[in-house]
């Protein structure tokens, strides 16, 4: 991604940049930057607002797995990814984001975890194994404690001291202060005021002062083999919703147990291989219904010979019937209050 040519298009609302295919960096006349996905890449966007030259904030919601990060150009300097060291904290609202690990592992964030990282190295791309990421970010530069306006941190070097004790990645789980500091960090994205913006950020990082990140290590890591065998499942079972998957013979192909693959799984996508299907399955299955699909038709398309067996698992899963969903769903969309002949 790093080598990939930009197409600069200049207007009055700002600047639009092509980083790749399926991969565009907006800056609008406000100063906020928004990387913006579609196809092949997947769609959604992050919008950030830089602080200052050591400081910026964003917010991401993604539907994809991988996402290609943004290489520098001069055209429109990236505050957040200029030279020297860069601690990174983000806080997983919906979905998962995948972490590198010196020992050459993987370690998963799920919803409600803040993970604190730190690099000099620019990542050539973001990972989201399951396929969907909501969450906001803080992009810190060490150097930031130099400045009057956090001179409250204990010295020069207590945002490199942060950075150290995290390291590749420290996670912490649950914890309210981080979370609402990075809550309301992400409210103050869109808004113009740096000042508020900057005090979260502040109050942000005296919280990290005071926690022990060298003992926040993450809870969940895989190995990179451990990840290809769950990614190649993941895949398996994506590209046939509609098939009978046993995680016995699934893991069979892997020399692996069940038991093992629904661990790894799980790590990786929050649910065991079984569970996962029979969500994805009633997603797929009220995406047809909001389309106008018959409640029979749906539940072919995700592997339910018997409708009232699809309307079972459907009511557990959305709380109200398939036909009802659809009623719904696809009556706003088309004009109908009422569509009969659900089978």
């Amino acid at each position: 991604m790093g080598n990939a040519p930009f197409t600069d298009t200049e207007s009055n609302q700002g600047t639009r940049l092509r980083v790749a295919s399926g991969v565009e960096l907006v800056q609008d006349a406000d100063g906020v930057y928004e990387l913006v996905l579609s196809h092949p890449v997947g769609s959604g966007c992050m919008r950030g607002r830089p602080l200052s030259r050591d400081l910026f904030v964003a917010n991401v919601d993604f539907a994809c797995e991988r996402c290609p990060n943004v290489s520098e150009a001069p055209s429109v300097p990236l505050p957040a990814f200029s030279r020297g060291k860069w601690l990174t904290i983000n806080l997983c609202h919906e979905g998962r984001c995948e972490v590198d690990v010196p020992s050459g592992g993987l370690a998963t964030v799920s919803a409600g975890e803040v993970c604190i990282s730190c690099s000099q190295e620019r990542p050539a791309e973001f990972r989201y194994p399951s396929g969907r990421y909501r969450g906001v970010e803080v992009f810190v530069n060490t150097r930031i404690a130099r400045s009057p306006l956090f001179s409250l941190l204990d010295d020069e070097d207590a945002v490199e001291a942060i950075a150290r004790q995290a390291g590749s990645a420290a996670v912490l789980s649950g914890d309210g202060e981080l979370n609402g500091h990075m809550r309301r960090i992400a409210a103050l994205v869109e808004a113009p005021d740096r000042a508020l913006a900057t005090y979260e950020v502040l109050g942000l990082l005296l919280g990290l002062q005071r926690r022990d990140l060298s003992c926040a290590r993450p809870r969940f890591i895989l190995t990179r083999t451990q990840m290809r065998i769950v990614a190649a499942v993941h895949d398996e079972l994506e590209g046939s919703l509609d098939c009978a998957h046993d995680a016995r013979v699934l893991a069979s192909a892997f020399g692996v147990s069940a038991a093992t693959l629904n661990q790894y799984f799980s790590r990786a996508y929050g649910s065991t291989v079984a569970g996962y299907l029979r969500k994805r399955r009633m997603e797929v299955a009220a995406a047809l219904l909001a389309r106008g699909a018959r409640v029979a038709e749906a539940a072919v398309r995700v592997g339910y010979a018997n409708p009232s067996k699809f309307s079972s698992a459907f009511k557990r899963e959305y709380g109200t019937a398939p036909s009802e969903w659809r009623r719904r769903r696809f009556g706003e969309r088309e004009g109908v209050h009422e569509v009969k002949g659900e089978f």
